[in-house]
């Protein structure tokens, strides 16, 4: 028999933040059209690797990061990312590019668990920092 403390706990019905889908993506007709117009700039059709953070959380966690990094100052804003139900609806999200990490990982927990709290920010920034490098 199995118990119930044996389950994993259930997924929300939402789909999770992490999205493999390109932002801002354009489709194989302007893909198409910008190489006629000898665009030298090379269309990437896959790659990112986005996962949407709340800005706050992203905010209090470069803010905790310059401030000591503490593991108890930066476990909050990181269960924002685990539990996207304890975010509010209006606040923004910010896309971060996970290939930034330079490792691939699962979920925001496998993040947690092989880096710790502090790698785990820093992972996140970094993520930022490498979407805002790459966005175009």
């Amino acid at each position: 028999a199995v118990s119930a403390e044996s389950l994993p706990p259930p997924r929300p019905a939402q789909p999770a933040c992490h999205s493999s889908i390109r932002e801002g993506a354009m489709s194989a007709e302007e893909a198409a059209a910008k190489a006629a117009e000898g665009d030298d700039e090379e269309v990437n059709l896959e790659g990112e690797d986005l996962f949407y953070v709340p800005e706050k959380a992203l905010a209090g966690i470069k803010e905790k990061l310059k401030n000591g990094k503490k593991e108890e100052d930066l476990k909050p804003f990181l269960d924002m990312l685990v539990d996207p139900e304890k975010v509010p609806d209006e606040d923004m999200m910010l896309p971060v590019d996970m290939r930034g990490v330079g490792k691939d990982f699962d979920s925001v927990e496998d993040i947690m668990e092989e880096l710790g709290v502090v790698g785990a920010a820093e992972a996140f920034v970094k993520a930022r920092e490498y979407f805002e490098a790459n966005k175009d």
